[in-house]
């Protein structure tokens, strides 16, 4: 007798059997118990979680001799013949091949006519998505009143492709993906019966490999026993798969953790050596830094976790929250563009390599800066500090594979350095002179901003009071507020107490003066601009004139 696949042998063949999808059995025995059978039922969900097999057992429950029942019995001539897949009045119709209006046509034509032997004649149409515009048509009349004697059973990965009109005619059952513990479960429950010795970590590495996918489980199980001449090991089921032990996940992290370039050269070179599943060892970098996020953020242990607990929280102790947010950021982003690479090894080391490279934090300064800093300098020295990276969060900088800062003429520009904090006296901070402190203050973002649109009123017995531009007092937020204060506090000698409050029209803030000196500059380029030769020709001739003048350049339209 030829071998049976595994995916076949052990199909259930009853609603109790089924794993996973209590929730649509428990819904199907219910009306088959109570007498509520619609005629038309709409299976949905991903490859391989039971849709057919759900269909198959719902005929049998129609079909069987000792009458509608949630429990059919298997045993008489209807149950074993639909098992069997020779039940003249279960219609099984693959509607990938049959897509066509004069298949739908043929395939209705036998409708009206009593079943031969069953109670029921039933129509099982497999991913009916694929049915054509006029197909569907053609069907839907039948589908909405068909004789009493006729049931459909429909199934589809993609129920967003069927018409509405479809799906308003059908009972809809959405089939869960399967979780790894109960994939993992059951493939050990059927290795069990068969004693057939098994390594539990090879179950649980083809679990994760079906993606919540049983049939995908049983056909890998299948490989697996005849990769492994009747046996289940890990290591084969690793070189099977393709892929790489947990240990060299968790000494990669780590050597990207510690910056340590040389023992993570070695390491990746004996990771090259083993010709890995690229896609799948940055899969399981990913759960590794789920798992150290889980125990980070809501101090959760994952039981069925392929990492050691300790080994998870020493990665939580010793990176932080955000760098491994990074960290996961730039695994996923290499997953989606490592199909994209010159070769799936080329996408795996990149992405290694931007681990490396990107870390969250600040860079150092050169003191460039004087306390003498008009505001025209500020605005020059602020606007080359854009950012032309994605990046999580402001803090976000990059390192080398030397541990060394990569600086805006290295390739890469940062968002706002803030300046090295100095100490100041208390008498020193003036309106004159508030350029100069505001230049040395830590702070970015809106609280930069607002410090930017703020005049210094009063500086008295320990007292500063700052007034925000009316105009621009979006700015002050609770959190600009804050910051802002508590640089201020920093950077001055003295204990002092900080007010800020809404001004009037502000014309001698920081942010008014650079505006003032950049309309002023704009003005003089676009008078340049005007009396070129080449502009006055285009002018005289063309009718063109200067309409904007941006980043410095001049545009003419004519």
């Amino acid at each position: 007798m030829s071998y049976q696949a595994l995916a076949r042998q052990f199909r259930p063949q009853n609603f109790t059997e089924l794993v996973g999808q209590e929730h649509v059995s428990q819904a199907l025995i219910n009306g088959l118990e109570n007498d509520r059978i619609h005629h038309a039922f709409l299976f949905t969900g991903t490859r391989g979680v039971g849709k057919t097999t759900v269909a198959r057992i719902l005929a049998k429950a129609l079909n069987c001799e000792k009458g509608v029942t949630g429990s059919p019995c298997g045993v008489c001539s209807a149950c074993t013949q639909i098992s069997e897949g020779r039940f003249v009045d279960l219609v099984e119709v693959d509607a990938a091949s049959r897509t066509g209006v004069d298949d739908t046509r043929e395939l209705l034509e036998n409708v009206q006519y009593a079943p031969t032997s069953g109670r029921y004649k039933i129509y099982l149409i497999d991913e009916v998505h694929m049915f054509s515009k006029s197909s569907f048509n053609a069907l839907l009349k039948t589908l909405e009143e068909p004789p009493p004697h006729v049931k459909f059973l429909l199934a589809t990965t993609e129920p967003k492709k069927l018409p509405v009109t479809v799906l308003s005619r059908c009972l809809q059952f959405n089939l869960k993906r399967l979780s790894l513990t109960q994939i993992n479960n059951h493939l050990i429950k059927l290795l069990e019966l068969q004693n057939i010795a098994y390594d539990a970590s090879a179950i649980e590495l083809i679990a994760r490999a079906a993606e919540g996918s049983m049939r995908d489980g049983l056909s890998l199980l299948d490989q697996s026993i005849a990769f492994g001449a009747g046996n289940v090991k890990e290591e084969g089921v690793k070189l099977m798969l393709g892929t790489i032990d947990k240990n060299s996940v968790v000494d990669l992290l780590t050597y990207i953790a510690a910056k340590d370039a040389e023992n993570l050269s070695s390491q990746l070179q004996q990771i090259f050596e083993m010709s890995p599943d690229y896609a799948l060892f940055l899969n399981d970098m990913a759960l590794l830094l789920h798992e150290i996020s889980l125990l980070q953020i809501l101090n959760k242990y994952v039981e069925s976790s392929r990492f050691d607990k300790q080994t998870l929280v020493k990665f939580a102790q010793g990176v932080s929250h955000e760098q491994v947010q990074l960290y996961y950021q730039i695994v996923i982003k290499g997953q989606e563009e490592i199909n994209l690479a010159p070769d799936s090894k080329t996408g795996f080391e990149m992405t290694i390599l931007r681990l490396f490279a990107f870390k969250i934090g600040q860079f150092p300064t050169a003191e460039k800066k004087t306390p003498e800093s008009t505001p025209g300098q500020l605005n020059q020295q602020q606007n080359t500090t854009q950012s032309t990276i994605n990046q999580p969060n402001q803090t976000n900088s990059a390192q080398n594979l030397k541990g060394e800062p990569i600086y805006p003429e290295q390739t890469l520009t940062v968002q706002e350095i803030p300046p090295v904090q100095q100490q100041f006296n208390l008498n020193e901070i003036t309106q004159t002179n508030w350029a100069s402190i505001f230049n040395a203050l830590p702070i970015r973002g809106t609280a930069r901003e607002l410090a930017r649109n703020s005049l210094v009123v009063s500086n008295d017995k320990g007292k500063l009071v700052l007034s925000v531009d009316k105009q621009t007092h979006a700015f002050m937020t609770d959190r600009a507020c804050k910051n802002l204060k508590k640089a201020l506090l920093d950077c001055v000698r003295e204990t002092i107490a900080v007010e800020i409050c809404e001004g009037g029209d502000h014309t001698q803030t920081i942010a008014r003066t650079e505006q003032l000196i950049q309309d002023t500059n704009v003005q003089e380029t676009k008078q340049k601009v005007s009396q070129n030769p080449f502009v006055q020709n285009m002018q005289e001739n063309f009718d063109a004139q200067v309409i904007q003048i941006k980043d410095g350049q001049n545009f003419l339209e004519v």
